[in-house]
């Protein structure tokens, strides 16, 4: 049965007598997600002072180490010792391995009321583990055993992960991220929970179904490595009309900036809906033209939102979000989202004015934005496919999702003949039992066709989309999800 301590955030302890224990509660509560998301279960569990103690069933030191407002985790080898010469001994037998060979210095921690000090068990233990060794070196160990002696028990650490720090998930509220899936918005993503806040997604579809499914994809990482303690939403607001108006409508200079205004006006809304405290975004000061300090002031002054508005990459260049992405196993996801083209032409606005921002946006219909966001589809990251995130609307899709169901409305003619590789003829598929939990993409040569049976299999109950331009289109593109 492994045993881990946690050791809490350093803030943590700091918090005032009334306020501390209801950090220590949500704490808890995420470690024990983090469990139960691991295929665990929390046997026991207990405070030591600014230390968790926790017993599973299976290894999670991994998911432990991975929960906001942990410092680090470490698996532990429990011993209730008669004597310090029974402790030293069981120490040996269980840290004989871990010096084996290697230069070591034995660190103690001890609290309770002994006939020895912390000093006598690290000199004990280590006459007892040096013949195993390369010798003591208190200077620059290549091995440290650490343990903590608590009363009548002592604890040796056998593997220690350091944790991400911060502030237990929850306790600092809720807000809603501006979430494309790049590297920008799941890093602010990151930063915002680390302080404690519950964060959900808010994504527009600009363009390509795809875009979304991969941002998506994203999101879903993210809320499985670091997002314990609550389940993740993720809200897609089809903004393609949206786009289609500003790109036809306002001046192309302010173009990037008036989108910017509409994004902010409906992540507004539905803050307020929806009971956030905050709205979060990816934006880095000066990193791209619309991110300036002018456009932004015209952007926040204009659209008004109703929570306060967080930047938490506001003073990082690009290089050190990267950085942060590869360190919390984002970066290959969020490298395959594609970036939204841009509407302008060429050079934007960079000095904008709240004036000309009002200016441009009074020339979209009236209604637009709220018919956008009145269409918000809501889906739970835990336990929805990325598949399921493509719009309905869509009947084409320019992209294969993985797993997706192949079905090649042609005359069947086999692999060598063009067909891709796992895809059934229509022939096989079984029209009177859809297909609850995958996703059918039909193909056909040109993407005419399957455009007509795509649309009979949804009458009939399958999610069904069809390959736009068809096998053409695969054969020229990397489609597959």
């Amino acid at each position: 049965m492994p045993v881990y301590i946690v050791t809490v955030s350093g803030e943590i302890p700091l918090r005032s007598h009334r306020t501390r224990p209801r950090f220590y509660k949500r704490l808890l509560s995420n470690l024990v997600d983090a469990v139960e998301r691991s295929g665990g279960r929390v046997l026991g569990a207990r405070l030591l002072e600014a230390k968790i103690l926790v017993e599973t069933d299976v290894d999670v030191l991994e998911a432990l180490s991975r929960v906001f407002g942990v410092h680090r985790a470490g698996e532990v080898a429990v011993h209730e010792f008669k004597s310090l010469r029974d402790l030293a001994e069981w120490a040996g037998r269980e840290a004989r391995g871990l010096v084996s060979g290697r230069r070591f210095a034995v660190r103690v921690k001890r609290s309770g009321v002994h006939d020895f000090t912390s000093l006598d068990v690290a000199r004990e233990v280590g006459a007892v583990l040096k013949p195993y060794s390369a010798g003591v070196d208190l200077e620059n160990p290549e091995v440290t055993v650490e343990i903590e002696v608590r009363g009548g028990r002592a604890y040796l650490y056998k593997r220690v992960v350091e944790g991400p720090g911060g502030l237990p998930t929850g306790v600092e509220g809720r807000a809603l991220v501006l979430f494309s899936g790049g590297f920008d918005s799941p890093v602010a993503a990151w930063l915002t929970a680390k302080r404690g806040v519950e964060v959900d997604f808010l994504h527009f579809t600009l363009g390509s179904p795809r875009a979304t499914y991969l941002a998506f994809k994203v999101a879903r990482e993210l809320s499985l490595r670091w997002l314990y303690g609550y389940r993740p939403r993720f809200m897609v607001v089809d903004f393609r009309r949206v786009v289609g108006e500003v790109a036809s409508k306002v001046e192309w200079r302010m173009r990037q900036v008036a989108l910017r205004a509409l994004m902010y006006q409906a992540a507004s809304r539905v803050a307020e809906k929806e009971g956030f405290d905050a709205i979060v975004t990816g934006e880095s000061l000066g990193q791209a033209s619309s991110q300036t300090l002018r456009n932004l002031e015209a952007v926040e002054a204009v659209a008004k939102p109703v929570k306060p508005v967080l930047r938490p990459l506001a003073g990082l260049d690009k290089e050190e979000i990267i950085a942060l992405s590869r360190r919390i196993g984002l970066y290959e996801l969020s490298s395959k989202v594609p970036e939204a083209c841009a509407i302008a032409p060429s050079r934007v606005e960079t000095r904008a004015t709240p004036v000309e921002v009002e200016r441009e946006l009074a020339k979209l219909s009236q209604g637009l934005l709220d018919e956008a966001v009145s269409k918000m589809a809501v889906h739970d990251v835990l336990s929805t496919k990325p598949e399921y995130v493509i719009p309905s609307s869509d009947l084409e899709i320019d992209f294969i999702p993985e797993g997706a169901l192949i079905v090649d409305a042609r005359g069947w003619r086999g692999v060598e003949d063009g067909a891709i590789p796992g895809s059934i003829p229509l022939s096989k598929l079984d029209l009177e039992k859809p297909s609850v939990d995958r996703v059918v993409v039909v193909v056909c040569d040109t993407g005419s066709i399957s455009q007509v049976v795509a649309g009979m299999l949804r009458e009939r109950g399958f999610k069904a989309f069809s390959l736009r331009d068809g096998l053409k289109y695969w054969r020229r593109e990397a489609v597959r999800g």
